[in-house]
């Protein structure tokens, strides 16, 4: 089942007519007068703030370690395109974007991921352990993205996504990597997904209360959050997602349609709440 036919049939549902735009990326959804919109996957319940918080991991990331809430550390390396400063200067070479990058490669004990600090889906995430593999990641993420985000290696065994709706976290699963295709946790790149028991169990919870913290903290309503488990055991955030989508996890699991309808209801319902 598509987005779209899950937003028409909940629309349908709620009394809400449906309009579709620009090759149906963008639903005009109204009831009562009220228009609200969605827009690909992201929907009319987040301010821009959030949103904007959401997109982009250094910043997110800088928010949620200022209120102690463990998460993956990203830092900036901005564009040198658009901003002076990749080489450095004779007077400052420590000013230079690219001898940032490298203090950062020494610090992170020589083995870092590298990747679009708005990106989505997976796409150029490098993960680099010597100077000319950065080098070379950073220049092809700088030809098409205003910036990046750098981080350290951590092996993750396991990532969980958390969906967060208006307060709470209906459904989790976990994400582990097909090793034959990508080192990455992501569905697109071939991950295998894990539904988590419906049950509470200590995981569950645990999972609950951390993304809950993190999703508070940044003002978000409606999101999936990806959690790491480190070597460690240790929870940490990986990042927020302010796309809500699920097309990859119902590819590999079918069944699980009426667990995003009833999320995705939940997010509509919110649309049209009225306001205290």
């Amino acid at each position: 089942m598509t987005q779209k036919q899950f937003i028409k049939e909940i629309c349908a549902q709620e009394g809400i007519t449906v309009e579709t735009l620009s090759h149906d990326y963008v639903f005009c959804l109204t009831k009562n007068g009220q228009t609200r919109h969605i827009y690909g996957a992201f929907w009319d319940l987040n301010s821009a703030a959030a949103d904007r918080i959401a997109c982009d991991k250094c910043a997110c990331y800088s928010i949620l370690n200022a209120q102690d809430i463990p998460a993956i550390q990203h830092e900036l390396l901005n564009n040198p395109l658009l901003r002076q400063g990749w080489l450095g200067s004779l007077n400052t070479p420590q000013t230079g974007i690219w001898n940032q990058a490298l203090t950062l490669f020494q610090q992170f004990n020589q083995k870092v991921v590298i990747k679009p600090n708005q990106g989505s889906m997976g796409q150029d995430i490098y993960l680099c352990d010597t100077i000319p593999a950065l080098e070379a990641a950073a220049q092809t993420i700088f030809n098409t993205q205003p910036n990046a985000a750098m981080s350290p290696y951590h092996k993750i065994g396991t990532e969980y996504r958390v969906f967060y709706v208006g307060g709470e976290c209906p459904f989790a699963y976990g994400k582990t990597p097909d090793l034959s295709r990508s080192w990455q946790h992501n569905l697109a790149k071939g991950a295998k997904a894990h539904p988590l028991p419906a049950n509470k169990t200590r995981l569950t919870n645990d999972l609950n209360t951390i993304a809950s913290r993190a999703a508070k903290t940044i003002g978000i309503n409606f999101a999936t959050i990806d959690i790491a488990e480190l070597e460690s055991g240790e929870l940490t955030i990986m990042e927020i997602n302010a796309g809500v989508q699920a097309r990859y996890l119902l590819e590999q699991h079918p069944h699980l349609k009426d667990t995003i309808h009833e999320i995705y209801t939940t997010a509509i319902q919110l649309m049209f709440k009225p306001t205290p």
